[in-house]
């Protein structure tokens, strides 16, 4: 009985979990399309005044949900036009908000941070992703290479 008890919460606390996180992508993306797009628009080829932005979401939703919405825009909108923009941007997200239970998310999150940033501090922030999942699955291959690469970064090799 207390078994079953447990797994009842349990279930009931991870779908909590789930709809929690499904409602903040939902604001988000209202917040995106119905904001953070258009300023991106008008400001043509120039980054959008993120500050501005900032302060004008705030002024109508939580700080939460402020920052989950400006930095999933600024991961959008970096994306191959300015790499340490961009992973500055996926690292904050990634620290804050993304499932560290989900490995492989968490080694394709690293993985770009191999591949895109030239910041100590964001190769470590990724390798303790990436090496939280290989330590729970220390038979995934793909993992131990991306701590392989990390760690080869942080060393200067």
């Amino acid at each position: 009985m207390y078994k079953l008890q447990t797994f009842s919460l349990l279930f009931m606390a991870l779908a909590g979990r789930a709809q929690d996180k499904k409602a903040l992508d939902s604001v988000d993306k209202i917040i995106i399309n119905s904001i953070i797009k258009p300023a991106e628009q008008a400001a043509g080829d120039q980054a959008p005044n993120w500050a501005a932005l900032e302060a004008q979401i705030k002024a109508s939703y939580s700080d939460v949900q402020t920052d989950r919405a400006v930095t999933k825009a600024k991961i959008f909108y970096y994306w191959s036009k300015d790499w340490p923009q961009f992973s500055t941007a996926l690292v904050h997200y990634t620290d804050v908000y993304e499932d560290k239970e989900d490995f492989k998310l968490m080694d394709k999150n690293a993985k770009m941070v191999v591949d895109h940033s030239t910041n100590l501090r964001d190769w470590k922030a990724a390798l303790t992703w990436v090496q939280h999942a290989a330590d729970k699955e220390p038979g995934n291959a793909e993992y131990k290479a991306t701590v392989d690469a990390l760690k080869a970064k942080i060393n200067g090799q």
